[in-house]
């Protein structure tokens, strides 16, 4: 926080000296040094300046005799009385506000602020035309009445146009529809507080007026400034002072958590202040100098600033309250439009300060010279806001597909005959890397876009960018062939998130990848991670089809053509039951007799289906053979110990009392067998 102070004051005095430069090179102590010719210039015309003090009080004193004592009062009853009436308005309609808030805040925010605003522009409106009204009772409306009494009633709605505004972000009285993040008595404070940045300056501006319209010389002007200007600076230097944990607080909670640099941007928030006493502080040495110089260019400049800054505070206080509850893990496209709609705003306050402090402020550019550079920024700045809104809306239609399309879960090779998803879509693998991609590509190419319409010569930074490329694929070869051979398994579409894979000496599912690197996670729990350039080939077990193939022992005797018709039956039945028919490619089948041995007669079955937990068929169909062949009379083997032949009468065979089975023998392993390995 140290070094942003140093740097803050830096660029000030920065500001200062070269706000003084045009003043330095006019002044007619041309001959001497430039320090020593500005502080002659300021000392002489503050000297002349005091000396027309004794004049002004002289001005002052016979400033009432100018006009009838009933016109002051009609100028003062200006003010009262529009005063008055916004206040009777506004208590009458106190009522109707609280109950159109408590009706409509809660399933339509807008609507309670657009209606609590109209009740309060309501009450301005009385109070207009209540001012407006005192104000027609002034005789000779020409005169210096009638021009004092409308000076008076245009700064009386000014103030209370800026106070209507201020009040509705704030909403002292009614929390439900209160925009700014404040709780209730720093909401009563900052109104106040608003209301006095607004009306000081407003003030000293009307009695720079007023001592225009009376007839006062310019020296008395300038010596009635230098008498109040500190006064109003020293004002506002205490309502930045007084009010600086009320705004903190608006201002903090206006920072987003989970955004880039969020400690950075609540220390700022916390600290506003320190910028809030040097701009006022500047402020007030600009606006002595304007009168001693009898120029009001710079204090116009920085006023300029002032009211781009609250404007900018109100609209993202705005948006804030109307995105709040969006939540930031759920793409939403209302936040994307609210971001692009930040971006303008903030790109116009920006072009809109540099015109004020370049050409009012530090007089570095003539408004005919800064013209050619304001249509630079200007264009510079839309191709930023299209760039920009093309990219959050590619980023939110890709987080979209993102949310809608998860991943496959841990344990799709588990024994669950749930619907899992064995294998991501070929897009949703590579969606990740794309948005990387899609946005590094779009931050350059637009970033130089936008530096080159701004008049930087963009050439010596690709030319730079190109020797470091070149000079980094020299000394990382090893990463080069990483990357390009990830590129060419990505481009043919080797594997996908959530297949089985098995990449030269590791196996296992597909987790993840980088630009460099493959994730495998083995059936046990390790997860390998394997660069593409040490890839030799790729074994996927999961695309398309795999066929299942297992063996069943049956006792000597057993009808096989009865057995094979049965299964094939059963085969079928499973095909075209909806849970089997998007898996099962071709029915179950009985391939054949493979081996006699040991009292048992060996069959082979075998079916196809796609890789999606294809074990949950293959448990399926043997349930179905179990409680299908013994009511046909088709018998599983048992195993026959000698001494058991005597035990029955005949010498018959007991039935089997369970189903002993062969282990399954796929062709090839599978996902469903990669858990027996």
């Amino acid at each position: 926080m140290t070094r942003s102070r140093f740097g803050s004051v830096l660029a000030m005095g920065a500001s200062a000296a070269g706000w003084a430069g045009p003043a330095l090179a006019e002044n007619p102590y041309a001959g001497e040094t430039a320090s020593t010719s500005f502080v002659r210039l300021l000392t002489d015309r503050l000297e002349f300046t005091i000396n027309a003090i004794p004049s002004l009080l002289q001005f002052l004193r016979g400033l009432p005799g100018q006009l009838p004592g009933g016109t002051w009062l009609l100028v003062l009853g200006i003010v009262v009385v529009g005063l008055v009436a916004e206040s009777a308005a506004r208590v009458v309609l106190s009522r109707a506000r609280s109950r159109g808030i408590d009706r409509l805040v809660g399933h339509s925010p807008l609507r309670a602020f657009a209606l609590a605003f109209g009740l309060d522009l309501a009450a301005v409106v009385v109070m207009a035309v209540a001012a407006r009204a005192v104000y027609a009772q002034i005789p000779d409306p020409g005169g210096l009445g009638g021009k004092i009494g409308n000076q008076v009633f245009l700064a009386l709605l000014s103030w209370r146009t800026y106070n209507l505004v201020f009040r509705a972000w704030l909403r002292p009285s009614t929390p439900e529809g209160r925009i700014a993040p404040v709780g209730d008595a720093n909401a009563r404070g900052l109104l106040r507080a608003l209301n006095l940045i607004v009306l000081l300056p407003l003030l000293a501006g009307q009695v720079r007026r007023l001592l225009v319209t009376a007839g006062a010389s310019p020296d008395m002007v300038s010596a009635a400034l230098v008498l109040y200007v500190p006064l109003v600076a020293g004002g506002l230097l205490w309502v930045v002072w007084h009010w600086r944990v009320a705004m903190a607080e608006w201002l903090t909670n206006m920072v987003p958590p989970n955004k880039i640099g969020v400690r950075l941007k609540l220390d700022l928030a916390s600290h506003w202040w320190i910028f809030g006493l040097l701009f006022y502080g500047l402020l007030g040495l600009v606006a002595i100098y304007a009168a001693l110089g009898e120029t009001a260019t710079a204090s116009r400049g920085l006023t300029t600033i002032e009211t781009a800054l609250i404007a900018l505070l109100l609209f993202e206080t705005l948006m804030h309250r109307l995105t709040r509850h969006i939540v930031t893990e759920l793409p939403m496209a209302g936040e994307v439009v609210a971001d692009c709609l930040r971006l303008v705003a903030r790109l116009y306050v920006l072009i809109l300060m540099a015109e004020a402090l370049m050409v009012r402020t530090l007089g570095a550019f003539t408004a005919e010279e800064w013209l050619p550079h304001d249509r630079g920024a200007k264009i510079a700045a839309l191709s930023a806001i299209a760039i920009y809104a093309f990219w959050r809306f590619l980023k939110f239609r890709m987080d979209s597909y993102i949310v809608s399309n998860p991943l496959p879960s841990a344990d799709v090779a588990a024994d669950s005959e749930d619907e899992v998803r064995v294998a991501a879509s070929r897009l949703r693998t590579l969606m990740p890397l794309l948005r990387v991609v899609s946005g590094s590509t779009i931050l350059v190419v637009g970033g130089l876009l936008v530096l080159s319409q701004l008049g930087i010569n963009i050439t010596p930074l690709i030319a730079g960018a190109s020797v470091f490329g070149l000079a980094v694929s020299f000394g990382s070869q090893a990463l080069v062939k990483d990357i390009v051979s990830g590129v060419f398994f990505l481009a043919e579409d080797s594997f996908r998130i959530g297949e089985y894979v098995d990449c030269s000496k590791v196996k296992g599912t597909v987790e993840g990848f980088s630009v460099r690197s493959l994730k495998l996670r083995h059936q046990n729990g390790q997860l390998h991670i394997v660069p593409f350039g040490q890839v030799g080939h790729i074994t996927n077990f999961s695309r398309d089809w795999t066929v299942l193939k297992f063996n069943l022992s049956f006792a000597p005797g057993t009808d096989v053509e009865l057995l094979r018709k049965t299964v094939k039956k059963i085969g079928i039945d499973m095909m075209a039951e909806p849970q089997f028919k998007p898996i099962i490619m071709q029915p179950l089948k009985m391939q054949g007799v493979v081996d006699i041995k040991d009292s048992q007669v060996i069959v082979r079955f075998k079916v196809m289906t796609r890789p999606k937990n294809p074990s949950m068929v293959q448990r399926t169909a043997i349930r179905r053979m179990y409680d299908t062949l013994p009511a046909l009379g088709i018998r599983f083997a048992v195993p026959i110990f000698p001494g058991m032949m005597g035990a029955y009468p005949g010498g018959a065979t007991p039935a089997p009392p369970a189903t002993p089975t062969a282990p399954a023998t796929p062709s090839e392993p599978t996902p469903a067998s990669k858990a027996a390995e």
